[in-house]
């Protein structure tokens, strides 16, 4: 297929991705700031957590003098010079989805336009007013809906294959910030952490992945950091843990390269080959030895080394030097 419609399809399905995440970092952020003990909702500490696990700490503070509630709000859902906001993203995603509308069935356009329809010309003051859960929930629907319709409309072709391997690459790399919120998220004192408050936060990193019933029906007792972070890193059957999410890209990879099993022709298979290796080898214990937030800025270097590989390997490559697929 055209190097330029697989670019479109990867980045369509990457942005769309981004969205909903970053959707999910809010929400989980609000359950974990109401949950908070320090009393204010409006505390810029309870919202700096956002901005420091997106790693936007630049771009806010060009955009912002103050860190609060509705800043933050802002500038992750609305704000059109934030390009990783909700809005961008889903106005970015609609125009790939427009340069390469023959390539996708008229219900997921349709979908998608509505959806930026529905963000277009939102404010603070409408997410306020719908209520906080109310509308990141509706919002998230409506991107499962067109994941819905992709799934069950999209021919299992080359674009289908890098859909699925910028969606699941960017959820992985999603997944390990919205883990970072609660690394950022102050407890009132050291003794706190495995108390009663650390648990509560921890099931709202659970829900806010919509883990909290797959982690109960899978891993059962207690909740706390060590079980919580075991299943949404290193689970295998999980879809929105981070092992799960470089599967599913690696094998995106191998369709699109014709591989086959244990054979690694390029260089973004070789890549996840080895993320994925070290993840099947990986034990939760390692990654608390390590140090969680330093194992997570590792795994999002790793991430980005595979995007640059990818780049090179499908979009941008030297013609003369091309592999010839049968």
């Amino acid at each position: 297929m055209l190097s330029r419609v697989a670019n479109l399809t990867y980045w369509m399905a990457r942005y769309l991705e981004r969205a909903e995440n970053s959707a999910r970092i809010l929400d989980v952020n609000t359950q974990l700031a109401l949950e908070s003990s320090m009393g204010v909702v409006n505390d810029a500490r309870l919202w700096e957590p956002i901005i420091f696990a997106l790693g936007d700490e630049t771009i806010f503070k060009e955009l912002y003098s103050e860190t609060s509630e509705r800043t933050v709000a802002e500038f992750v859902l609305f704000n059109p010079k934030n390009p990783n906001s909700v809005l961008s993203c889903i106005n970015l995603a609609r125009e790939n989805a427009r340069c390469i509308r023959d390539q996708i069935s008229s219900d997921a356009w349709e979908q998608l336009n509505r959806l930026y329809l529905q963000m277009r010309g939102k404010t603070v003051a409408d997410y306020r007013q719908t209520g906080t859960v109310e509308f990141l929930g509706r919002l998230r629907k409506s991107i499962q809906l067109f994941y819905g319709i992709a799934a069950s409309m999209f021919p299992r072709n080359d674009a289908w294959q890098f859909y699925e391997l910028g969606r699941f690459l960017e959820r992985a790399d999603n997944s390990s910030r919205l883990i970072d919120v609660k690394y950022f998220t102050l407890l009132p004192t050291v003794q706190a952490v495995g108390s009663t408050l650390d648990a509560l936060q921890w099931g709202a990193v659970l829900r806010s992945c919509s883990a909290f019933e797959a982690f109960r029906k899978s891993r059962r007792g207690l909740i706390n950091a060590e079980r919580v972070l075991d299943y949404l890193i290193l689970d295998e059957f999980f879809p929105r843990s981070i092992r799960f999410s470089i599967i599913t890209a690696e094998e995106s990879v191998r369709r699109i390269t014709r591989d086959s099993d244990h054979h690694y022709s390029n260089a973004p298979s070789r890549s996840l080959g080895r993320l994925r290796a070290d993840l099947d080898y990986l034990l939760i214990g390692d990654i608390v030895k390590f140090g969680l937030h330093e194992w997570i800025d590792q795994l999002q270097l790793s991430i980005a080394r595979v995007h640059t590989d990818i780049e090179s390997a499908f979009i941008d490559y030297d013609v003369e030097r091309a592999r010839i697929l049968g």
